[in-house]
């Protein structure tokens, strides 16, 4: 099989990434038979690349279309038996974990300490993998967040099979399911996995080192505390801490070089040492990867293995392209959504760049040269898809991984394997045992820790769009070819022209506004020619997610902003002002203005002008007392031929004093809708006083609230204002007109880039 036939069938798959629905999928897939058709006809040579091309659309489309028809569309109230088939998150407000039914329909639910919207408590049983409850669920459909930068949550949830997001109302016990012998298999190895994690709890009490041995033994990466996040991305290694291809090589090798003790001990001729460390590498790798769930990296580590020992096995030369192409063709025919996995991505180029740049070339260093060769090489090579996914390419990771990765290798992994063994066979691991793996992960994190002070971006700037990665692709292409090669090193000037800015310069008295889709929360950026505003930050919730790093600073980086000149926080509330720590950790602000005393005071009578467009505070008159949602800071933005005006959460009462006191100054063109679009909120004469051409409300997906209210969205229809709402838009983006003539442009971010798995 040639490489080609393997990528032709993967570029079938790829058409998921930016086919809309299942219906243009079916059109593109009869269009693809007739022009595959004739090109077959036009040379032979095109029809192997033809059928799998054909074959790789049509087994994406069908895995498409089940998903697609066993995702819930509605709210619903279900109760329903089905067991627990991962190992639950735990925190102190909750317990998360996947259940599946008996007719395979699997729910992404929680069991929470408070009931919502209420002070009353609820116990939380002690769930564990394998049992069976019937449960009393309250059910969303998959949703999230649209902004077209960061996590993008319904895209996981589409990839990892989930049909629903629910809350559990009551659970009971039970044990009622017929389960299949895989099923019944998978659980009792998540029973394994389960009660390994008991035993880490007991002895190491440490936090780090308990986080590092859940993520680096059983795949459980829930532990780490979101500062420790930051710190795998600032120095690149966030790759080792996921059970993935490196390590299941790791424990392989470490397999294959016990077969070959145990042939020399016991040499026989029936079983040769090559076959015998084949078998002893995949036993341990598969032994391993079932302790991290068979997670999706572990399948695609485990299939490239077994392609690699079948090609030994059979004493066939086991050339390295062919070993890619089988396996990645193993991989796409067992899952084809697994085009949806960044990991899948991030695999198969680091493997095919280290064929690309060693292949066929004859090595005259030492190991450890070639080893240091490496680790720039995948800097390298690994560019394109480091913009891409992460926004920003780490220069000193080679440097880190050249010591972290021994680290790794020779000390941390064999101390757990042994960990690993004594806990499964006596549930007890020695206090020696104990203290040699602590004291290798506190020189982990050490390392790490100051590495992190050295974290110089040489480049931190995202990309998105097919032009600009492929002239990165080509860019790293060009300098891994051979030094043989002249002029190789003109390649590097394919990424300044790469990452050169894209976005259109505002004019004077012009602004953009980007309401950013943060929930059931607000942040609004606007941006003029030379100067930015950040309008509240979204919220922060318990398990350290937040909305700056989720959105905001990766929205920010990708258009370019260093710089907040101005941050309005409208007032207190989790929701509006909850991220600004995380936010302020991150990004230099000028000053802050806020209604709650912490800052320069927001108040009624600041004004001022950046680049021909002007800002004025028009509410509250003063910062006490603090009267929480009315004292949100008033704020309309003013441009030569559109203006915009920023509510917060304001109440009836301050609805009426603006529209008693300042009619004049709240009109508006477009208006933020106050409070989210709630009942208490948007009165029919301050939304005839304001007379705004297009209301936008910023609100989250099956918000708990049901913002915007039925009451409030016929207030506006009466008065024929449209409303654009960022649960059903996503990220909306407001560009003001060059001159009198034209209207203000609306983006909306799901309209503009609809998908799949998209709502």
């Amino acid at each position: 099989m040639t490489p080609g036939f393997a990528l032709a069938f993967l570029v079938g798959c790829l058409q998921l990434l930016w086919l809309p629905d299942i219906a243009r999928g079916g059109l593109l897939f009869c269009l693809s038979v007739v022009v595959c058709f004739g090109l077959s006809l036009f040379h032979q040579n095109f029809k192997p690349l033809s059928i799998a091309y054909l074959l790789g659309l049509l087994l994406v489309l069908i895995a498409v279309n089940t998903q697609k028809q066993q995702q819930l569309t509605d709210l619903e109230h279900r109760i329903l038996t089905a067991v627990i088939v991962d190992l639950p998150v735990k925190t102190p407000q909750k317990t998360t974990f996947t259940v599946e039914t008996n007719n395979h329909e699997k729910f992404l639910v929680s069991h929470y300490s408070a009931f919502l919207n209420t002070q009353k408590k609820t116990s939380i049983p002690d769930y564990q993998p394998g049992n069976q409850y019937r449960f009393e669920l309250r059910l969303k459909p998959p949703h999230g967040t649209a902004n077209g930068v960061g996590f993008d949550r319904e895209r996981w949830l589409f990839r990892h099979g989930i049909d629903g997001i629910g809350t559990i109302q009551q659970a009971q016990q039970v044990n009622t399911l017929n389960l299949d012998l895989i099923t019944s298999l998978r659980l009792k190895l998540n029973g394994w996995r389960y009660h390994l994690s008991n035993v880490l709890d007991r002895h190491f009490p440490d936090q780090r080192s308990n986080a590092l041995l859940h993520a680096l033994s059983i795949g459980d990466k829930s532990r780490f505390e979101s500062q420790d996040h930051q710190l795998f991305q600032a120095t690149g290694t966030a790759h080792l801490i996921a059970i993935s291809g490196l390590h299941i090589g790791m424990v392989a090798a470490i397999g294959a070089g016990f077969g070959w003790f145990i042939f020399w001990l016991f040499p026989q001729q029936r079983l040769p040492r090559p076959l015998l460390q084949i078998i002893c590498g995949l036993s341990l790798a598969t032994m391993y990867a079932g302790l991290a769930g068979f997670s999706v990296s572990t399948q695609r580590a485990l299939i490239m293995l077994a392609v690699y020992g079948w090609f030994k096995w059979r004493r066939r030369s086991a050339y390295a392209w062919d070993v890619w192409s089988i396996s990645l063709l193993l991989v796409l025919v067992i899952d084809p959504l697994n085009v949806l996995d960044s990991g899948f991505w991030l695999s198969f180029w680091a493997v095919a760049v280290l064929i690309f740049a060693f292949q066929g070339r004859t090595s005259h260093h030492a190991k450890w040269l070639d080893f240091i060769k490496i680790q720039w090489l995948l800097l390298i090579g690994m560019m394109p898809l480091s913009l891409l996914h992460f926004g920003s390419l780490k220069i000193w990771a080679p440097l880190v991984n050249l010591i972290v990765i021994p680290v790794m290798t020779f000390m941390f992994i064999p101390a757990l394997l042994i960990m690993m063994l004594v806990s499964s066979l006596t549930g007890y691991i020695p206090e020696i045992l104990v203290r040699a793996i602590n004291l290798i992960s506190n020189l982990f994190w050490s390392f790490l820790d100051q590495f992190s002070q050295l974290d110089t971006d040489a480049l931190s700037w995202s990309i998105q769009g097919f032009w600009p990665f492929t002239l990165l692709t080509l860019a790293a292409v060009i300098l891994l070819l051979p030094q043989a090669i002249p002029q190789r090193h003109w390649g590097l000037l394919l990424i300044p022209i790469a990452l050169w800015p894209n976005t259109t310069q505002l004019k004077l008295g012009q602004f953009k506004a980007e309401i950013l889709d943060v929930g059931q929360g607000t942040s609004v950026l606007i941006s003029t020619q030379n100067h930015h505003l950040l309008y509240d930050v979204g919220a922060r919730f318990p398990s350290g997610f937040n909305f700056a790093d989720a959105v905001i600073i990766p929205l920010l980086n990708l258009n370019r902003i260093n710089t907040i000149d101005t941050l309005i926080l409208s007032h207190k509330d989790n929701d509006h002002a909850g991220a600004f720590p995380d936010l302020a950790e991150d990004i230099d602000i000028g000053q802050i203005l806020s209604t709650d005393g912490r800052f320069k005071d927001c108040v009624a009578g600041q004004n001022w002008v950046w680049d021909d467009v002007r800002f004025e505070i028009i509410s509250p008159y003063n910062i006490e007392p603090y009267l929480k949602n009315n004292s949100s800071c008033v704020i309309k933005i003013s441009a030569s031929h559109t203006s915009l005006l920023l509510t917060g959460d304001i109440e009836q009462a301050v609805e009426y004093r603006l529209t008693q006191h300042h009619p004049t100054k709240i009109q508006s063109d477009i208006l933020l809708i106050p409070h989210h679009g709630s009942n208490t909120s948007s009165t029919p004469e301050f939304i005839a006083t304001v007379n705004p051409h297009i209301a936008i409300n910023s609100s989250g997906a099956y918000n708990q609230f049901n913002h915007p209210t039925e009451q409030v969205k016929a207030v506006y229809e009466s008065l024929n204002i449209p409303i654009i709402d960022t649960q059903t838009s996503g990220r909306i983006t407001l560009i003001t007109p060059k001159n009198k003539h034209d209207s203000f442009k609306t983006v909306q971010f799901r309209r503009q880039n609809p998908r799949i798995w998209r709502r």
